[in-house]
């Protein structure tokens, strides 16, 4: 068991899904620190964030889930792992809100329920061995395996919603747009991206018809087999009109809710064995909507993120900066600095040199209020403080 483990392991990190999705949170990475660099004239987090989130993200709840799922022992098959990587890889065409399992776990799925047909369909007998036939593990394709499916999308959901609800409206980084009088203004498109290992029972011997030496394991008749799945996790959405932490709270509640609902129809499956092919449909629609309600609170509220009338309005807070220490928050406006009223960005400056080593300001946040906030900045570098601002 323990070399089925660890060549499980090795194998996943050579998987297609694996391999793509690397290499698009290194391009991802690359692309948001040219733009900051082109539109801020420097990098507002010049670390590659993108890419430790990428690989360190799912690391505990991919550890939790594979544990629930080893120990309550939900198998899925071959041909699931297969469908499930293709359906993904093709959603990163489309971009990161389709490769959440909301949609690619409901939608392999779904596939499912039609590929024995167009196997049996298709004449395969030009090519040696039949080696199409491993993917009918009949014994476990129809309803077990759709639940255990839905019941691994309910796990995957869960996990999910936790991490866009900790990590999603951190390192945010403006895109600039302008309003039809003209006024440049500030938005956050905000594309969490993440891969979560999760280590599947697979019944063995449908890994051992591809690759013989594929080490199994038994439990009373059945042969079974550890597979580590790369389970790919993104959810693009855009903030321009609320207050980021806020934004994120509402669209995790909707997630929430559909979660909800997702769990009592994997209950209703004790009586309605159809119930999770419902469940899919659900989820897919769901995750629309909840995209689709996302983009209308932003339709309908006012711009947030655009000049300041009085003061100037801080767009980025660079990381292990004086401004982070201050606590100042992306929507803040700087009215007063070292006791200087503040118009402008020169304004700005000017005020700080008045104090090399020590900054205090006035702040007005989102919410109207004004705070003072005041701390220590470099000797060596009085006017970097770590804010990025939204020039008028």
């Amino acid at each position: 068991m323990a070399a089925n483990f660890l060549i499980a392991l090795v194998l996943f990190f050579i998987q297609p899904t694996f391999l793509v999705g690397l290499v698009f949170a290194i391009w991802t990475s690359h692309r948001r620190i040219n733009h900051e660099r082109s539109n801020h004239r420097v990098a507002v987090y010049n670390t590659l964030y993108e890419i430790k989130n990428y690989l360190l993200l799912g690391l505990l709840s991919g550890l939790i889930g594979s544990i629930l799922l080893t120990v309550v022992g939900i198998p899925v098959t071959m041909d699931w792992i297969i469908v499930y990587q293709i359906v993904t890889i093709l959603s990163l065409v489309v971009g990161y809100r389709f490769v959440h399992p909301i949609f690619t776990v409901s939608i392999s799925s779904l596939i499912l329920l039609g590929l024995p047909l167009v196997l049996d369909s298709l004449d395969f007998s030009f090519i040696p061995n039949n080696w199409y036939q491993p993917l009918s593990q009949s014994e476990f394709i129809g309803m077990p395996l759709f639940m255990n499916s839905f019941i691994i999308l309910i796990l995957l959901l869960g996990a999910s919603i936790v991490t866009i609800k900790r990590k999603a409206n951190t390192h945010l980084s403006a895109r600039f747009l302008k309003t039809k009088r003209g006024k440049r203004i500030a938005k956050y498109p905000i594309k969490p991206f993440w891969v979560m290992p999760l280590l599947l029972v697979v019944p063995g011997e449908g890994f051992q018809a591809f690759f013989s030496w594929w080490p199994v394991f038994s439990i009373g008749n059945e042969l079974y087999s550890f597979f580590w799945l790369p389970i790919l996790i993104g959810f693009q959405f855009t903030i321009q009109s609320q207050v980021p932490k806020a934004a994120v709270s509402k669209l995790v509640n909707d997630l929430v809710v559909i979660t909800g609902v997702a769990v009592m129809i994997a209950i209703a499956s004790i009586w309605i064995p159809y119930a999770p092919i419902f469940g899919f449909v659900f989820l897919i629609i769901g995750g629309g909507i909840v995209l689709y309600r996302h983009r209308k609170r932003e339709k309908n509220w006012s711009v947030l993120f655009g000049p300041a009338e009085n003061g100037i309005k801080i767009i980025g807070i660079r990381p292990d900066t004086p401004a982070e220490k201050m606590n100042l928050v992306v929507g803040d406006t700087i009215v007063y600095c070292n006791n200087l009223p503040i118009e402008t960005e020169s304004d700005f400056y000017q005020a700080l040199s008045k104090n090399s080593v020590y900054c205090h300001l006035k702040v007005r946040g989102v919410d109207g209020e004004l705070r003072l906030t005041e701390t220590a900045i470099y000797a060596d570098s009085p006017h970097e403080i770590g804010v990025v601002i939204l020039e008028k």
